[in-house]
């Protein structure tokens, strides 16, 4: 009986345990490989278009110009998106949510906002994603999208933002710089973290 067992599980395992991940071509049906070769493309494209929109500033300048990404935009012009955005208090959970959502520059812009409250599992947070994204970037990004128009910041009544809290303004500004210097001091000494 024993030996039939055996047999089964050497016979159907294989069969079983194959992921459908996996995929297998052959290289006489070009068309197969063709479709696997631009799903490839496809989705490096994607990717790209991703990262450059976690890296994007919501506002930047030139020499005489301001610049407005389209999330800024859509923060300036549209008041049901800025209020899903932007809350009183921020909390890890929030963060979680973000997080879950990949909405990681948001997520991001939730931390500087809870900094320097949870200091260290805030920069364990960020320095987790140091591996696979262009962190510091990301934290410059949520800065510069987001705190231009946070309602603790930036009246946006009359259609133009309108800074009236510039001290907050520059504590973000503070918190965002110092998440920036414990990353690179956290990459120096990676055997601390």
């Amino acid at each position: 009986m024993n030996l039939k067992v055996l047999l089964f599980y050497i016979n159907f395992i294989p069969f079983i345990s194959n992921s459908e991940d996996t995929l297998t071509i052959d290289l006489t049906d070009s068309l197969n490989l063709i479709n696997f070769l631009s799903d490839i493309e496809k989705n490096q494209k994607l990717n790209e278009e991703w990262i450059k929109n976690l890296t994007e500033k919501g506002v930047s300048s030139g020499e005489k110009e301001i610049y407005f990404s389209e999330e800024g935009i859509k923060l300036l012009n549209d008041s049901i998106f800025r209020d899903k955005i932007y809350k009183d208090e921020y909390t890890l959970y929030d963060v979680g949510i973000s997080l879950s959502n990949l909405d990681i520059k948001l997520a991001f812009w939730q931390m500087i906002n809870i900094y320097p409250e949870k200091k260290d599992t805030l920069i364990k947070y960020i320095y987790a994603y140091d591996k696979i994204l262009p962190v510091d970037e990301i934290v410059l990004a949520s800065f510069y999208t987001y705190a231009f128009f946070d309602p603790k910041i930036t009246r946006l009544n009359t259609g133009k933002p309108e800074v009236y809290r510039p001290d907050i303004f520059e504590d973000y500004f503070r918190r965002t710089k110092e998440i920036i210097y414990y990353l690179n001091f956290a990459r120096a000494n990676e055997e601390d973290i």
